[in-house]
């Protein structure tokens, strides 16, 4: 399969509609047809695009994946500059900061969340984190070029970066000196912390956070999927705007 391709019909179609400067290529299994409004981007765009029998088609992506008939080569992904989600919005501003997720799935969803929401920026590792991939953007509908996303090696000295500009920051954290988050006033500037499937926020990170929060539940299991969890504070960090 090439490096660089995302796959699905809603998030090749909403890249070529809001983001067809990224496409190289289109790739379709014949008897796909693209949406009236896809197909005048790419004919407009002169966007090349090629259509194959099944065989030929599942042998160019090689994997077993819902692909659903249709998959693009892009670009190489750009992350942005620290500097560029801070200066986004001076006054009113909610960045997320998240140690090392794992699942493509799980960032994806997070991704696509963050987008809904309105996020300024996300800030991930450069190490011990999965990177933006084909699976990353399949999960996430098409939404990864609507946010920002930032790479740092050390996320302790992007905290401290972010402390400087204003910003207030609160970690995702199970213990027992955790505030309900419904008792949370975020502040106009907000950097949310958000932790690894298994083991959480690192103890630096938590300590470093101005306020720890938890979501209430009945505790039937340990803890919320992350992203899931990215909902519901996104949702309650909204009730503050």
């Amino acid at each position: 399969m090439k490096k660089n391709i995302i796959y699905g019909k809603n998030p090749v179609q909403n890249t070529i509609l809001h983001f067809s400067h990224e496409i190289k290529e289109i790739y379709i299994q014949k008897g796909f047809a693209f949406d009236n409004e896809v197909f005048n981007v790419i004919k407009n765009n002169n966007i090349k695009w090629t259509s194959l029998e099944k065989q030929e088609f599942n042998n160019l992506i090689q994997e077993k994946i819902n692909h659903q008939g249709i998959f693009a080569e892009i670009k190489d992904y750009k992350y942005s500059d620290l500097k560029d989600i801070i200066s986004k919005n001076e006054t009113k501003s909610t960045i997320l900061v998240l140690d090392r997720i794992q699942d493509p799935n799980n960032f994806g969803a997070i991704i696509r969340t963050a987008t809904l929401f309105g996020v300024n920026g996300i800030i991930i590792l450069d190490h011990n984190q999965v990177e933006v991939t084909p699976a990353v953007i399949k999960a996430s509908a098409g939404t990864i070029y609507n946010i920002a996303i930032v790479k740092v090696s050390n996320l302790s000295n992007a905290l401290n970066t972010l402390k400087s500009y204003g910003y207030w920051t609160y970690c995702s954290n199970i213990s027992d000196e955790s505030q309900d988050i419904t008792k949370i006033a975020f502040d106009n500037k907000s950097a949310i912390i958000l932790g690894n499937e298994g083991e959480g926020v690192m103890k630096k990170l938590i300590s470093q956070s101005d306020f720890n929060f938890i979501i209430p539940t009945n505790n039937t299991i340990d803890s919320l999927n992350v992203s899931v969890a990215t909902g519901i504070i996104l949702f309650a960090r909204s009730l503050n705007e």
